[in-house]
């Protein structure tokens, strides 16, 4: 008799091995696509991490909104881990509490294996945290004041970019435990400001809103203390005062003749001529900074002399009188730096003018600087305006030098297109390092180094 189909099939066994090996091979399908999928987890983890800590350390040398940031550490995630990238889209977030700037990702990766087991994605978290810390600073800002900064407003920008660099340096501190940052603006002569009266001994009142008085300006000692950071004993400086001239024209007490508002530029007159904004001393206030570098302003005449700046960006830095701010030297854990700044070459100038009734080339042989007129006191070494920049640039070598020694961290730099090779050369050779030198020929160029310089001394490290 022949045998039903049905009852064939029912006594039928060899699918079964089929079906037990398509059974049994799920969980080894399964096996082998989660470790590709993990494999590929860990890829985006890492990637992101990478670029989660260059958005944390961008966001910790910069300043702006909550929004602002947010977007400044998107630019640099996206820049290095591009949308897509690995088959993942990861969104960020960025918290910035005090020093702390925490950064987090987060990723829906779709997966390619463990799709057979319903598994469709995988999330992947990434974190980091910059600590931006400053162990210990204490910083001078030493920047040029001179007339020529207001060719395009330059002084604006100056003013621009050391606010910049206070606020990274400060970060969301108003009065910082662990900083000090002092502003010495300068040009032919320095402003020490609040200690001036302690400086020039008896009968000299101190009167800096008073444009017929004295507003703080000195005249340099003679060697070998012009430079010094101490009062050197009974060794004092003395008043600057620049008197009634052919080349400054106006009356002795008389506040109708002078002309004090840096705005005359070369037509400025008075007792004050060339003096410029007072010294702010070392302070962790940073209201107080921001205050002073919003005064600074271009003042004319007299000239150039970075020797002098240089030499009160010394004595702001140093515990020992005049400034007694700065704590003593070699004390743990802490930094001294300045930041010389300069847009032009060391000189001393002279109004040339030839024309009209302002006929001075032969009247005088310079302007009046801290250093006096360059015939008068003798306290560069020349009489001539040439051999007084030879000089002034030799003293600033010897001052970088001696500072360096002190250990003291030389930050320089220069302004403008138009300052020569040598006075290039002379400032390169002044900073510490190359890194700590900086050639800005335009604005935009000098806002970059104050805030190249603000990361450099920020301190950030990655913690986690």
């Amino acid at each position: 008799m022949t045998d039903h189909p049905l009852s064939r099939l029912l006594r039928c066994r060899k699918g079964n091995v089929a079906i037990m090996f398509a059974v049994s091979l799920l969980p080894i399908v399964a096996s082998i696509g989660l470790g590709v999928d993990v494999a590929r987890a860990y890829a985006v983890k890492s990637r992101m991490s990478a670029a989660l800590d260059a958005a944390a350390l961008a966001v910790g040398s910069s300043t702006g909104t909550n929004a602002q940031l947010q977007q400044m550490a998107q630019n640099f995630f996206n820049a290095n881990y591009p949308s897509g990238a690995l088959g993942a889209t990861p969104t960020i977030h960025v918290d910035v509490s005090g020093d702390v700037i925490t950064a987090t990702a987060t990723a829906a990766l779709p997966t390619v294996f463990m799709k057979a087991v319903g598994v469709d994605t995988m999330t992947v978290d990434a974190s980091s945290k910059v600590i931006r810390r400053i162990k210990g600073l204490e910083l001078a800002m030493v920047l040029d004041n001179t007339g020529s900064m207001t060719t395009n407003d330059n002084i604006a920008t100056l003013r621009e970019a050391a606010n910049e660099l206070v606020t990274i340096l400060f970060g969301s501190y108003t009065t910082h435990p662990t900083l000090k940052i002092a502003l010495v603006p300068y040009s032919a002569a320095v402003n020490p400001g609040s200690v001036a009266s302690s400086l020039v001994g008896s009968g000299a009142a101190y009167a800096p809103n008073d444009v017929t008085g004295w507003k703080g300006c000195v005249v340099e000692r003679a060697s070998p203390n012009t430079h010094a950071d101490t009062t050197a004993g009974t060794a004092l400086w003395t008043r600057y005062a620049w008197a009634p001239a052919i080349d400054n024209s106006y009356t002795a007490g008389n506040a109708s003749t002078i002309k004090a508002d840096p705005s005359y530029g070369n037509s400025s007159t008075g007792p004050n001529l060339g003096c410029p904004t007072a010294i702010t001393p070392l302070t962790n206030v940073k209201s107080t900074l921001t205050t002073a570098i919003s005064a600074m302003a271009a003042w004319s005449r007299g000239g150039t002399l970075g020797d002098i700046g240089m030499a009160w960006g010394l004595r702001v830095l140093s515990p020992e009188a005049p400034f007694t701010e700065g704590a003593a030297w070699g004390t743990a854990n802490l930094t001294k730096a300045v930041i010389m700044m300069t847009d032009g070459v060391n000189q001393v100038y002279k109004l040339t003018s030839t024309s009209g009734s302002n006929k001075v080339n032969t009247a005088v042989n310079s302007d009046y600087t801290a250093y006096g007129r360059l015939d008068e006191l003798g306290r560069v070494g020349s009489s001539s305006i040439s051999g007084a920049k030879t000089i002034v640039d030799n003293r600033l070598a010897s001052l970088c030098t001696a500072m360096k020694a002190k250990g003291i961290v030389v930050y320089t730099i220069v302004f403008t297109g138009t300052v020569d090779a040598s006075t290039k050369a002379l400032y390169s050779a002044c900073a510490s390092d190359t890194t700590k030198y900086f050639d800005a020929p335009s604005q935009t160029d000098l806002k970059n180094a104050f805030t190249a310089i603000a990361v450099q001394l920020s301190n950030l490290r990655i913690s986690e």
